[in-house]
């Protein structure tokens, strides 16, 4: 689902031709990097809040995008395609309901995830999530909002940077939601 818009931003694009950093709490050497250790540790000391194991729904709108190379016509034929709602579903197992991976936010197409920040405060969470794309580039995501162990919902920030292309910034929502069991394999 991801890449289907990143690929049709791109193709268009073609056609037509980036917080205060790392929560203290949890950078503790202060280089203002959340690597999977630290947010292992800060995860272990209540800075995530569980979600429920089992079938996830997570959807995607974006508003807004603004792509250098585009002229009017073309943004007007991404943002068609994008501002419908997409969706994709995912398996939380009981060990990842209690730590997700960068990766289950981004939605499908999405490699390589990493946290660059994860903020908490009460039900409030901010995230900065950097993903690699293999050949095709990078995805740099904000999301913030309200997370419970049933649901999110996010603000949420993209940017990509596509060879040939460059910087695509994106505005949207995010949601997801708990829908039961995972389907038996």
């Amino acid at each position: 689902m991801f890449k289907f818009f990143l690929l049709s931003a791109a193709t268009l694009a073609l056609s037509a031709c980036s917080g205060n950093g790392a929560d203290a709490n949890v950078d503790k050497d202060g280089n203002g990097v959340i690597d999977a250790q630290k947010r292992v540790a800060a995860m272990d000391n209540d800075a995530f809040i569980p979600m429920r194991a089992g079938l996830w729904e997570t959807n995607f709108v974006f508003s807004d995008i603004n792509v250098p190379t585009l002229g009017k016509t073309e943004k007007q034929q991404i943002m068609d395609k994008m501002s419908k709602r997409t969706s994709s579903q995912s398996c939380l197992t009981d060990g990842e309901a209690k730590k997700p991976a960068a990766d289950f936010f981004v939605g499908n197409g999405a490699e390589k995830c990493v946290y660059e920040a994860f903020d908490v405060s009460g039900q409030n969470v901010r995230m900065k999530l950097s993903c690699s794309m293999d050949s095709m580039g990078r995805v740099d995501t904000e999301l913030t909002g309200i997370m419970g162990k049933t649901e999110f919902n996010y603000d949420s920030k993209v940017e990509v940077r596509l060879p040939i292309v460059g910087k695509v910034a994106m505005q949207g929502k995010a949601s997801g939601k708990y829908m039961g069991d995972c389907p038996a394999s």
